[in-house]
């Protein structure tokens, strides 16, 4: 019995024996396979136009201290992922994946600036719905926003969340509908300077010229012109002039219906 015993020891310690070797030659041929990295390089596939380089060097040294001195796996290209979804800079990632020795493709969505917004601290960048984008994000030069100037409240002091107030609300609306016409770019600036007080928006173009626009989108008071009317108005300007100020550098008036006013 004793015998029997000590026979079925040995046959368990050569099993033990007999695994940690096995492990032990896993590690080390995973070891050689994939041996740490000194050196990384980040893409970000199909990532927008207006991504600009100082942007996706920020994004790479944030993934990156992840990465260095690992073999790559899982694990690693999890904690990446992680950091970069905590820069605030995507609405998502997809998938982060080795593609080679030192190189590693990232899918995500980034979140994608809609105006930029100067109250007191100076400008910061918000997307379509208000929400706050990192100080560090910047775009590229070549990139349209729009600076929508005077709101009311200044930026919460947590990123990630959305700036206050129904006159950025109404910036944003307005960008929007806008966004897609051939003259957009001749747009330099909203102005809420007269929204608390009258609830206005003012364009401002890229000229300095004043364009009145009125109530936000779908909010319009009795006899103003609606926002189909009003866009018909700058485009017919833009057609005639080449300019939808009509090189104007004062205002223009374009709330009352059937009539644009100057001063």
């Amino acid at each position: 019995m004793l015998k029997e015993h000590r026979s079925w020891i040995g046959g368990v310690a050569c099993v033990l024996a007999t695994a940690i070797l096995l492990l032990v030659s896993i590690n080390t041929l995973r070891a050689r396979v994939h041996p740490p990295i000194d050196t990384v390089t980040i893409r970000f596939n199909d990532a927008p136009t207006w991504i600009g380089e100082s942007l996706r060097d920020h994004l790479a040294s944030t993934a990156a201290p992840w990465l260095l001195g690992t073999q790559v796996m899982h694990d690693d290209l999890q904690n990446a992922r992680a950091a970069l979804l905590n820069s605030g800079c995507f609405s998502s990632i997809s998938q982060i994946r080795r593609v080679g020795t030192n190189v590693i493709e990232i899918d995500a969505t980034f979140l994608a600036p809609s105006a930029k917004i100067v109250d007191s601290r100076g400008p910061l960048l918000i997307d379509r719905t208000g929400l706050i984008l990192p100080e560090g994000y910047r775009v590229h030069t070549d990139a349209h926003l729009v600076t929508i100037h005077d709101p009311v409240y200044d930026r919460p002091d947590t990123v990630g969340t959305y700036w206050p107030g129904t006159d950025v609300a109404a910036s944003l609306s307005l960008l929007d509908l806008l966004a897609t016409e051939s003259w957009f770019q001749q747009i330099d600036a909203i102005d809420l300077a007269r929204f608390e007080q009258n609830h206005q928006l003012v364009l401002v173009t890229d000229t300095g010229s004043r364009i009145i626009w009125g109530s936000p989108p779908g909010e319009e008071a009795a006899l103003e012109a609606m926002p189909w009317q009003k866009v018909e108005r700058l485009q017919w300007l833009h057609d005639r002039h080449g300019r939808i100020d009509q090189h104007h550098d004062g205002e223009l008036d374009i709330t009352r219906t059937g009539l644009i006013t100057k001063s």
